[in-house]
């Protein structure tokens, strides 16, 4: 019996042999396989936990983001008019002083200067303050992750005080003043009583912008740290010290200065929007037979005009004007005023872009005024978010 089981053993040693590798095989690469689909299912959800939990950390960051930017956006404003302040024009110029037109020209400069340091200090705040708390973010996230403590609140403190710079500091006033210059530069040919459309108002806009963009020494889109940021880090941390260098790449970084140039491009347009919109509110309150006059002849309707009946009772003050078209009227003969056919007096012009800026940010007033629309937009446009992500993104998984 032994001997014939020996004897078939033999002769079918290779196919047992054969077998036995397959089997064996077999086994340990199901088993080999089954310890991978472990091994890549909890690496899968690592990975998500590490998603889920920066995502959570992200958008609360974002939501400190926002709150920082919109308390800080107050005081901004705030000290915006400080810096160009109308009041003393104000006060003078209701006394009907001998050098009134001289007090008007003043008063076209400072309200121009004002509406576009709205413009450029909003977008420039935003930008840094998604920047700063973006970076730092990332940088508390690492420490979490590694269970470090590099980030203190001290340090947290000081970093995010560099900005108080802008504010406080002298970066406003540099701001103002260099604006300053470039309305005098863009203005100074253009009389009170010139005639302008929403469509020059566009353009002067535009011309304004383009002066102050073209010093590439001076220009707060590609130099905002400039303004921002102070020339030196006034700790002698190293850490603290890397991150203001880490700033300050940012803020000069073609990114950064993209997003500041198309938000500048889109508050001069919102500008334009509040001014049509006081135009409106303007033309409401005039007589209702000019508009029908006014339609007749096709003519754009003007304001300030010599020869009309009221501008001749006050060709001595560049303030006061008549105008066409009334709102009113326009219900009446069911027909609808074209804003942009509508011409005012530069005169008439001031007290308007001096009105829409005259007020600081308030997040309570409606409808909102321009600084307020400014600094809302800023925060809610997708370019400056997007920038503030590809921050976090980058320094919390350095």
């Amino acid at each position: 019996m032994l001997s014939r089981l020996q004897d078939f053993l033999s002769r079918h040693r290779r196919k047992f042999i054969v077998t036995g590798v397959l089997v064996g095989g077999t086994i340990f690469a199901a088993r080999y396989a089954q310890r991978r689909l472990v091994e890549f299912q909890e690496k899968q959800a690592r990975e998500f936990f590490e998603r889920t939990r920066r995502m959570h950390h992200f958008e609360s960051t974002e939501k400190t983001c926002n709150q920082v930017i919109l308390g800080m956006g107050e005081e901004m404003c705030q000290a915006v008019l400080r810096e160009c302040s109308t009041d003393e024009l104000l006060e003078q110029l209701r006394q009907n002083p001998k050098n009134k037109l001289e007090l008007w020209e003043d008063m076209k400069i400072v309200s121009f200067t004002r509406l576009a340091t709205y413009v450029y200090a909003s977008s420039m705040l935003v930008i840094a303050l998604r920047v700063q708390l973006n970076l730092l973010g990332g940088y508390i996230y690492r420490d979490i992750m590694t269970e470090q403590k590099q980030i203190t609140d001290e340090l947290k403190q000081q970093y995010l005080s560099l900005i108080r710079h802008f504010i406080t500091e002298s970066g406003i006033q540099d701001l103002a003043r260099y604006i300053r210059t470039q309305v005098i530069a863009v203005t100074k040919s253009m009389p009170l009583t010139q005639q302008l459309s929403l469509t020059d108002m566009e353009q002067l806009f535009w011309s304004l912008q383009m002066s102050i963009n073209a010093d590439t020494r001076r220009d707060p889109n590609s130099r905002m740290s400039k303004y921002l940021l102070p020339s030196q880090n006034p700790s002698h941390s190293p850490l603290l010290q890397q991150m203001y260098n880490e700033t300050l790449d940012l803020l000069e970084s073609e990114d950064a200065i993209g997003v500041c140039s198309h938000n500048v491009s889109r508050g001069f347009v919102l500008a334009c929007d509040a001014i049509a919109e006081s135009m409106g509110q303007t033309l409401q309150h005039l007589p209702p037979g000019e508009l029908a006059k006014q339609q007749e002849s096709q003519q754009p309707l003007k304001f300030n005009q010599p020869g009309s009946s009221t501008s001749s009772q006050n060709q001595d003050n560049p303030t006061t004007s008549t105008a066409a078209a009334a709102a009113t009227a326009a219900s009446e003969n069911n027909n609808l005023l074209n804003i942009n056919r509508v011409l005012m007096a530069l005169a008439k012009l001031i007290p308007i872009i001096s009105g829409i800026t005259s007020r600081g940010f308030d997040s309570t007033a409606r409808p909102h005024n321009l600084p307020t629309q400014l600094l809302t937009f800023y925060v809610v446009a997708e370019k400056t978010k997007t920038l503030g992500a590809n921050v976090y993104e980058t320094f919390s998984s350095a």
